[in-house]
């Protein structure tokens, strides 16, 4: 997962909105494995130092993508702020998303927080906390109150 499966980065519509489907998809199953000995968990890491960024491609169509004007630049924005952060000595060490997954892996079955923020966050947790309760409310209108105690388990930060 990815935190921009909570917050938004312009740029990164796709890669947002196939964020934003799994956490759908992750959190559901959450409640649906409920009692059965199985955890969907999720990881969300902030941006980490990795070749996503270099990896992706700029517009094809030089002369179109002008026409956008000031946006035009929004993707250069956004590449050129992450590789100063990146080459700098607050840039988060990708160890710690392994060790997150591995503090999930050693947690018991059914303790394990719904989401574990890796790295800079962007405000996520605070979003996963102000959610939560209003999830909860939804399932008990639906009058699936053992559920909403799992909406309520809450995010851990690695």
């Amino acid at each position: 997962m990815s935190i921009v499966g909570r917050v938004l980065f312009p740029g990164c519509a796709i890669y947002c909105a196939s964020k934003f489907a799994l956490e759908a998809y992750a959190e559901v199953l959450h409640y649906e494995l409920t009692g059965l000995g199985i955890d969907s968990v999720m990881v969300e890491p902030g941006p980490f130092p990795t070749h996503l960024l270099a990896n992706s491609p700029g517009p094809a169509d030089r002369h179109r993508a002008a026409a956008y004007g000031q946006l035009s630049g929004v993707r250069e924005l956004f590449t050129d702020s992450f590789a100063k952060f990146f080459a700098s000595e607050h840039a988060p060490d990708p160890q710690d998303i392994a060790n997150a997954i591995l503090r999930l892996i050693d947690t018991p079955s059914g303790k394990r927080p719904l989401r574990t923020i890796c790295g800079p966050d962007y405000g996520a947790s605070t979003i996963n906390r102000q959610t939560a309760p209003i999830q909860a409310r939804v399932l008990e209108q639906l009058g699936m109150e053992i559920l909403a105690k799992r909406a309520l388990d809450g995010t851990s930060v690695g």
